[in-house]
Formats: structure tokens, C-alpha cells, sequence
């Protein structure tokens, strides 16, 4: 028999994953656009998190393991401009009733044996599998392109629908504007490409963004900061003030550790700085 103050525990979780597990079910019925209906995939995260996060504390993995998954998931929708089918829909809310069936058995038995918790994780890798082969389909790919001159550096971020056209055709436009491409890498099984370019003196941002729009992009948001090299010099005087880097930077992939006072980060994905604490796109080093 459980410990009485562990079965309080047990009980506090339970009680907060019902109220979640409601609020995911009713937020996935009738989600078609989350362009259009921002608030409700934003719930959907927020109750895939907090279930995860309650099942890890109690050590329930198998909870966790489907939680995680659901709101990585929802993470990819909410950042990629797609609507939602019936074909995904149904995908999903298979996840979240394996998710609920995981919840039910623990209020049954205030636990969670391991026969169970390996049943359930077998039916969902094979819905897992089927979520990520679709997803590859309907998610166009997210492309973040670093163009670095001798006075600045533009990040572009947005995206293409064929990564293979897209990757062709910007090798292309660069070498017509004088540059080359330094770095090119792929994550997540092409959903995500980052490409670094080094461009001649004075290239303008114009010629830039057309060269990487005509390649196929669609482009969400640009940023611009000053380079680094020249720093010190006439135009660029040295700021004396510096602010400490964002502690979510710290260790992440992304953050080179380059400042001047005004622009901090030497960020691909976020040259200024995340915009909140919680950086989506934060990867260990």
C-alpha cells in the first residue's frame, strides 16, 4: 500500500491531468486553423506541458514520454502556417486518448505498472511514426538564412516548400551577388535549415532578400546588426555599457558569446535576443 502522503501526491496530479486532459480534448475538436485560432493551440501546449511535467516529478515516464511527444508536436503546428486536416487531427487525438487511457489506469491503481506502461507505448510509437512522416509532408521547411557583409549581418527567417529547389537555387543566387555559402545544415529531417552566406562589401539588403525569396523562400522577419570587425571604428564607436547575456543563452548551441553593448547575441535565430525567458529554439551545446 502507498504512503498516505504519497497517494496525496498522486491525487493533487491526478486532479490537475483531468482538468488538462478536458481542455486538450475540447481544444481538439474543431482545430482546423491555428493561424487563425492562436489561443487555443497555446492551451493545447500549456496542458500537454503541465502533464508532462507532473508525470516526470512522479516518475511516470510512459505520461511524460506521450506528453512530450504531443507537445513537441503542437510546438511544430503552431510555428508552421498549416491547417489542420482531418488525417492530422485524427493522428493527434490518438495520442491524447493513449495519453488518457495512461491517466486512467494510474486513478484506478494510484499507480502505474510497467506491463501497462509499455502497452500503451507501443501503440502510440507506431501513431508516432505515422504523426512524423506526415508532418514532414505538411510542413513546409523552416529556413533561416545568416548573410554576413563586412559592415552587418541579416538574418532571414521563414520558409520553402522544396528544400532540394530551394538549396539549388540560393547556391546560385549567391554566387551571382559575389558571395559563397559558408555553412549549410539540416535538422529535424529537413524541417529546419540554416544557411550561413559571406557576401562583398556594401551588398545591399535588398538584393539580398530578393536573391533569397527568388530562391523560393517566403520570408517572416529580418534582422539586422552591425558586425562585430568594426567595432572601434569611427562610425562604430565601442559602447562602454554592457548588459549580461540572457541567462537562457547560456550553453545553448546558438550563442557564440560575441557583444558590444547595443546587439549582444551572435544568434542565427535570434541575433537580438530571445524575445521571452522560455527560447524555443534553445539547443545544448
Amino acid at each position: 500500500m502507498l504512503p498516505e502522503q504519497l497517494q496525496r501526491i498522486i491525487g493533487y496530479f491526478l486532479e490537475e491531468a483531468t482538468e488538462q486532459i478536458q481542455i486538450i480534448e475540447q481544444s481538439l475538436q474543431g482545430l482546423q486553423n491555428p493561424v487563425q485560432a492562436p489561443q487555443r493551440i497555446h492551451q493545447l501546449i500549456r496542458a500537454s506541458h503541465s502533464i508532462k511535467g507532473g508525470a516526470a516529478m512522479l516518475g511516470f515516464s510512459s505520461i511524460q514520454r506521450i506528453a512530450h511527444r504531443l507537445e513537441d508536436y503542437l510546438k511544430l503546428i503552431r510555428e508552421c502556417p498549416i491547417a489542420i486536416d482531418s488525417r492530422l487531427q485524427s493522428l493527434l487525438t490518438e495520442v491524447f486518448e493513449i495519453l488518457a487511457a495512461l491517466a486512467h489506469k494510474v486513478s484506478k491503481a494510484f499507480g502505474l505498472n510497467h506491463e501497462d506502461a509499455n502497452q500503451m507505448l507501443s501503440l502510440a510509437e507506431p501513431v508516432f511514426d505515422e504523426l512524423d512522416a506526415y508532418l514532414r509532408v505538411l510542413i513546409p521547411t523552416r529556413v533561416t538564412v545568416r548573410a554576413t557583409t563586412d559592415e552587418h549581418i541579416h538574418v532571414f527567417s521563414g520558409y520553402c516548400n522544396s528544400l532540394g529547389e530551394f538549396s539549388s537555387a540560393i547556391s546560385s543566387r549567391v554566387v551571382l551577388l559575389g558571395g559563397t555559402i559558408t555553412r549549410q545544415e539540416q535538422e529535424g529531417d529537413g524541417i529546419r535549415v540554416y544557411i550561413d552566406i559571406y557576401l562583398p562589401p556594401y551588398s545591399r539588403i535588398e538584393n539580398i532578400r530578393q536573391a533569397v525569396e527568388l530562391s523560393g523562400a517566403t520570408i517572416g522577419t529580418v534582422q539586422t546588426q552591425r558586425d562585430f570587425s568594426l567595432l572601434g571604428s569611427a562610425d562604430y564607436p565601442v559602447y562602454q555599457s554592457a548588459i549580461a547575456p540572457p541567462v537562457i543563452c547560456i550553453g545553448c548551441r546558438y550563442y557564440y558569446g560575441r557583444s558590444d553593448g547595443g546587439y549582444l547575441l551572435n544568434c542565427a535565430l535570434h541575433p537580438r535576443g530571445p524575445e521571452t525567458e522560455d527560447c524555443r529554439d534553445r539547443e545544448p551545446q
